[in-house]
């Protein structure tokens, strides 16, 4: 947290279920509360992810009148539209559907001073390393980046190095997670 208030890029290693989320969206609320021009992008691999993140963004920010929005894939564009156009200073989202939501000029990427990739790793695995570099491409070069991830293999560390700087690395895995527990947040 300290790191990221200071603005400066991160990269952070943990297993599932050890606070990855408050520990981005902490420093990050401060900061869009500091200067309520700024914006926040966070791109996650998949619509739950991105839908735990939006609850929490949601808990976080009650009664801040800071504004967040999910634009993920599987659900009506329509709603999602109506959201982008209130301008928010959050945006939640996968891949594909930010990339739509771009090419249909309701998302500036331009905009946003701020990125969180989280589950950079699964990113990867699930193929969105296009996707997700275009859009890198089209932000501000002054901006903070936080990647967040389980592993660190190789092809993470090359996308990191074409985007961050100055970046600093933080892991509090201990060990691997077991294959044999099955982590699942019901409501």
């Amino acid at each position: 947290i300290p790191y990221l208030l200071e603005g400066r890029d991160v990269v952070g290693i943990a297993n599932t279920g050890t606070g990855k989320t408050a520990a981005f969206l902490i420093p990050s609320i401060n900061k869009l509360l500091e200067d309520r021009s700024k914006k926040l992008l966070i791109i996650t691999p998949t619509r739950e992810l991105a839908v735990q993140i939006q609850q929490e963004a949601f808990e976080l920010t009650r009664g801040m009148r800071l504004y967040s929005t999910l634009v993920i894939g599987g659900v009506s564009m329509h709603p999602q539209k109506q959201q982008l156009r209130r301008n928010p200073q959050i945006v939640i989202g996968t891949p594909g559907r930010l990339t739509d939501m771009q090419e249909q000029g309701f998302i500036r990427f331009g905009e946003y001073q701020s990125i969180v990739l989280d589950e950079v790793d699964r990113m990867l695995e699930m193929g969105f390393v296009q996707p997700v570099t275009r859009i890198i491409k089209q932000l501000p070069q002054e901006r903070q980046s936080m990647f967040f991830s389980a592993t660190m293999s190789s092809e993470i560390e090359r996308v990191m190095h074409s985007v961050m700087q100055n970046h600093i690395t933080i892991s509090v895995k201990k060990r691997e997670t077991s294959n044999n527990v099955d982590q699942d947040r019901k409501s």
